[in-house]
């Protein structure tokens, strides 16, 4: 009889079971960033699901939350592979450009500051190359690295209001804009805000969001700091700063945010983090502030021009992702309203609006009111939100077949993209395009040869044309300091006393008379004097020769040192 009661009452069971599984109590889940159809979730207050049906409405979510994350680490993946890959292969026969070696050459000698760019970067350069080896796929590497990080923070930030595919299709979406791609390849303090201001923009929302006091701290400190990481590679990052008070401001539940200790906190480490270099600046004789306003002009014309070849230049560099945005919206005009992404709250939208439209209109707004010259390098950070933005805006209906068909026509680009990448670099170095010939390598290793051989002590110090000089400081085995301009305002780390220890290396270009007439002060010390013709061979291509002139001034000897000029380059 036990037995039987036993059977009975699994035999309920199953039919309980059964009847459920029929007729599921109809409910909405977030899947693929839209609402879904009625599904197995359990709508709140509803009884409790039997335990066979709960493992499977808790494991669904988590499986997509699996794939979403495998998904997004793929994608990073192959941007740091496919543009690492690209930039050796097409700019192989180039060597790294001025901003990328003028950041090594800041890197050694880790400033609180320098005359052109506050030092947040360089010091990103010094710990980087505490663990790579000095070689050109190894600061690619890092350039690539940092617009995924940007990708990623973008990826966070899209979570917000997206799920699935349509988050996913937000990031991919930034792969059709030249910020996250070929004008990411030289590090500089343009292309370092790729990571940066994405970053504040999440923690900010993070740090919006959370209501409990430990968390709440907790983003508002990892807030601070990275503001403060952006204001210490440019200037320009008050930009994202500001956005970030009119969403505090914009947003319904500013009271709340405001009378909590999130925003002080995120402040004060801010303030404490910018403190040495603004006290830097205060004694240096020579700083960003004074290379902004050299690049201030007075003529209105001038700056209404660029303010509107900046505009036109952006729009038209947004061309294949609104071809993109085109082909996303036709393709899901029929698709139903629950389909579609599901309307956000007003603090977001409004949010995201500043955070999307907001770099944008005050850059231009700044740079007309303080009559700056801008160009289209200034937007490399600014829209990092522009696919999110016109995902939820236009409610765009974004399934896993459209994400594969956009992934799949990314990889085909991205493999012809690595197939005409050698013969574009041969053909760049050939014709001298963006300096591909200039053999600065090659001039490092000659110039440190000869110093061995005539002085007898490590190359320390080099000067000159500034893309010789520069590139030294990266190719020289010796890795040597720029003495810039010729001028201890430029360079504050080297004074006469180091100048007597390291002795100098001028560099000049047999046709740069500023640089020779430089070098002329040196001659009267002991001195040795040669000239260096050279052309680069990469591939079997040769580049055009070039002629230099290189002065060897001997350590041992007090160098005139040149005074304070603002010198424009």
């Amino acid at each position: 009889m036990l037995q039987s009661l036993r059977n009975d009452g699994l035999l309920r069971r199953l039919r309980l079971l059964a009847m459920t599984e029929r007729d599921p109590a109809p409910a909405y889940e977030k899947v693929s960033g839209h609402r879904s159809r009625p599904g197995l979730t359990a709508r709140a207050g509803s009884p409790c699901r039997p335990p066979a049906l709960m493992s499977i409405a808790i494991s669904a979510p988590l499986r997509r939350c699996e794939s979403d994350t495998r998904d997004i680490l793929l994608l990073l993946a192959a941007h740091v592979v496919l543009w690492t890959g690209f930039c050796l292969l097409y700019l192989g026969p180039s060597d790294l450009q001025n901003d990328m070696t003028e950041a090594f050459s800041w890197a050694q000698e880790m400033p609180l500051g320098t005359y052109k760019h506050p030092p947040f970067y360089a010091w990103v350069v010094h710990g980087w190359f505490s663990l790579f080896p000095t070689r050109d796929w190894a600061f690619y590497l890092l350039s690539s690295t940092n617009a995924a990080i940007g990708l990623a923070a973008v990826w966070a930030i899209a979570g917000r209001y997206l799920s699935g595919p349509a988050r996913l299709a937000a990031v991919l979406l930034l792969e059709t804009l030249p910020f996250f791609t070929v004008q990411s390849f030289n590090f500089n303090a343009n292309s370092v805000l790729l990571s940066l201001w994405p970053l504040v923009t999440l923690l900010f929302l993070r740090a919006f969001d959370r209501r409990d006091l430990a968390g709440a701290v907790a983003n508002a400190v990892a807030l601070g700091l990275a503001a403060a990481a952006a204001m210490l590679s440019k200037y320009y990052s008050g930009i994202i700063l500001l956005c970030c008070l009119a969403a505090a401001l914009a947003h319904p539940d500013r009271r709340r945010f405001f009378g909590s200790a999130a925003p002080y906190v995120a402040i004060a480490v801010f303030a404490a983090a910018v403190a040495p270099h603004v006290l830097w600046h205060l004694h240096a004789a020579i700083g960003p502030l004074q290379y902004m306003a050299s690049k201030s002009h007075s003529d209105t014309l001038r700056i209404l021009g660029k303010a509107g070849l900046f505009v036109a230049g952006c729009l038209a560099l947004h061309a294949l992702l609104g071809a993109a945005l085109a082909w996303l919206w036709r393709r899901g005009r029929a698709s139903a309203p629950e389909d579609r992404p599901a309307e956000s709250s007003m603090g977001d939208r409004r949010s995201l609006a500043i955070f999307a439209l907001g770099p944008f209109l005050l850059t231009v707004a700044i740079a007309l009111a303080f009559k700056v010259k801008i160009v289209t390098q200034f937007a490399i950070p600014i829209f990092s939100l522009s696919p999110l933005a016109a995902i939820v805006w236009l409610r765009l209906a974004i399934d896993r077949d459209a994400l594969r068909r956009l992934a799949r026509l990314a990889g085909i680009v991205g493999l012809l993209l690595l197939a005409v990448a050698p013969f574009a670099g041969a053909w760049t170095l050939r014709h001298d395009i963006e300096h591909a010939a200039e053999p600065r390598r090659l001039l490092a290793k000659r110039v440190t040869t000869l110093w061995h051989e005539r002085i007898g002590t490590p190359l320390a110090i080099v000067a000159g044309t500034e893309s010789y000089a520069l590139g030294a400081t990266f190719y020289s085995p010796d890795h040597p300091t720029d003495f810039t301009a010729f001028a201890p305002a430029y360079a504050p780390w080297i004074d006469a006393q180091r100048l007597r220890r390291g002795g100098l290396a001028v560099i000049c270009l047999k046709d740069d008379e500023w640089c020779l007439g430089e070098a002329a002060k040196y001659q009267g010390l002991d001195s040795w004097r040669t000239e260096i013709g050279l052309a680069k061979r990469v591939r079997g291509v040769t580049g055009r020769p070039f002629d230099f002139v290189v002065l060897f001034v001997k350590p041992g000897q007090t160098l005139p040192l040149q005074p304070i000029r603002l010198r424009e380059f």
